[in-house]
C-alpha cells in the first residue's frame, strides 16, 4: 500500500471550497449482511466468512473504482497506525483481534473498513466543503457491494446496524471546522446551540470522546431514522455549515480589527516557536499550527500556504514522524523529528 503524506492528505487540495473554515468533509454508511450475527456477537469463522464475502467487490471490473484489498492481519503495526492517523481505520478496528479488513481506493479518500462495529462501513473523505461530493463517493461504492452482497434490512426500519442510532439510513455525515475566531471572542457556544438544535454531536478532533485541539471541531449527525440520505447531507451542508462559516469569519475580521496586536503577537510567537524549537509535543505543534492558520487566514502572513498547515496537522503525529524517518526510531526521538520536519517545512 503506497502512502504519499502529501498527495493523500485529507486536509488538502487546491482551494478546496470553504477552506479557510472547513477542513474536511466525510461521509459513512454503516451496512451489515443479511443472515450473519453483528460482529459483536460473530465468531472469527463468521468474521473470516464476511471478510470473504466483502472481498468480492475489490474484484469487480470497474473503471470508476478501484479498491485495493488489506487484511489488517498482515498489516505491520506502523502503517496500521499511520491509517488510524489519517482516519482511514478506527482504533478499535485496528487494534481488534478478529479477522478484519479494509478495502482503499488508490487516492486514500474512498475506503470500506470490514468487521468494525458493523460489517461494512463505507468512507469518503475530501477537503473543505464538498458533503454532496463523498454522498456521492459512498453511494457508488453502496451500490457496488450491494450487487454483490446482500444487506440486513427491514421495510420499516431501513438497514440494520449494531448500534441502535444508526439504523435507518446508517448514514454519518461529519465536518472538520476549525473555529480559533469564535474561540477568542467567546462565542462557540452559539456553534453548540446550532447543534443542539440541529441534533448534531459537536467533538473534539479525533471524534468521540476526544479533546479539542488548535481549535479543531468535528461535527456530525446524531440521527439516521426517519431522514434520506440526501436530507442529513442537507442539514449539515445547507442548514448549518453557511451560518457558522459566516460567524467564524466575522469573528475573525472583528479580532483583527480590535484586537490587531494581539493577534499579530499569537501568530508570530507560535511562528517563532516552530521555526526556533528543538523539541515539540504533539499537542504544543498542533496549536501553534492552528494559531498559524489563522494568521495565515488573516492575511498576517502571507509567505506560508495554508496546504502547509493543512498537511502538518497530519504528518506531525507520531506514526507519520515514524514512517518518513523509519520505522525503528525511538518514541524518545519523535519530538526532535516533529520540530526538524515542522522547520524544513516552513523553509520551503
Amino acid at each position: 500500500m503506497k502512502i504519499d503524506p502529501v498527495a493523500n492528505c485529507p486536509f488538502n487540495n487546491e482551494n478546496p471550497p470553504c477552506g479557510d473554515v472547513v477542513l474536511s468533509s466525510r461521509a459513512r454508511l454503516a451496512r451489515n449482511l443479511e443472515g450473519f450475527p453483528f460482529v459483536h456477537r460473530s465468531t472469527a469463522p463468521d468474521c473470516k466468512e464476511v471478510s470473504s464475502l466483502v472481498h468480492q467487490i475489490c474484484e469487480v471490473d470497474d473503471t470508476n473504482v478501484t479498491l485495493e484489498w488489506v487484511d489488517l492481519d498482515e498489516l505491520d503495526t506502523l502503517t496500521t497506525e499511520v491509517f488510524v492517523e489519517r482516519h482511514l481505520l478506527s482504533p478499535a478496528l485496528a487494534t481488534a483481534t478478529h479477522p478484519r479488513a479494509i478495502a482503499i481506493g488508490p487516492e486514500l479518500s474512498r475506503s470500506v473498513m470490514v468487521n468494525e462495529e458493523d460489517h461494512i462501513r463505507i468512507q469518503s473523505i475530501r477537503p473543505g466543503v464538498q458533503l454532496e461530493e463523498v454522498l456521492q463517493d459512498v453511494q457508488t461504492l453502496d451500490v457496488r457491494i450491494e450487487e454483490v452482497i446482500a444487506y440486513a434490512f427491514d421495510e420499516q426500519l431501513g438497514f440494520l446496524t449494531a448500534c441502535p442510532t444508526n439504523v435507518g439510513t446508517g448514514a454519518r455525515f461529519s465536518v472538520m471546522l476549525h473555529l480559533p475566531g469564535l474561540r477568542i471572542i467567546k462565542d462557540l457556544q452559539r456553534v453548540k446551540n446550532a447543534c443542539e438544535g440541529m441534533s448534531l454531536a459537536i467533538r473534539g478532533y479525533q471524534g468521540e470522546g476526544s479533546k479539542v485541539t488548535a481549535d479543531l471541531f468535528q461535527v456530525s449527525n446524531q440521527v439516521t431514522l426517519g431522514y434520506t440520505q440526501e436530507q442529513l447531507c442537507s442539514m449539515l451542508a445547507n442548514d448549518f455549515l453557511p451560518p457558522v462559516i459566516e460567524w467564524e469569519r466575522k469573528a475573525r475580521l472583528t479580532i483583527l480589527q480590535n484586537q490587531k496586536s494581539k493577534l499579530e503577537d499569537q501568530t508570530f510567537r507560535s511562528l517563532g516557536l516552530l521555526q526556533n524549537a528543538r523539541l515539540l509535543s504533539l499537542k504544543e505543534a498542533m496549536q501553534s499550527l492552528g494559531n498559524i492558520r489563522l494568521g495565515i487566514c488573516t492575511g498576517i502572513i502571507e509567505d506560508i500556504g495554508i496546504e502547509t498547515i493543512n498537511q502538518l496537522f497530519i504528518e506531525i503525529h507520531p506514526s507519520h514522524i515514524k514512517w518518513k524517518y523509519g520505522k525503528d526510531i525511538e518514541d524518545e526521538q519523535i519530538p526532535t523529528l516533529r520540530s526538524e520536519l515542522i522547520r524544513e517545512k516552513l523553509r520551503k
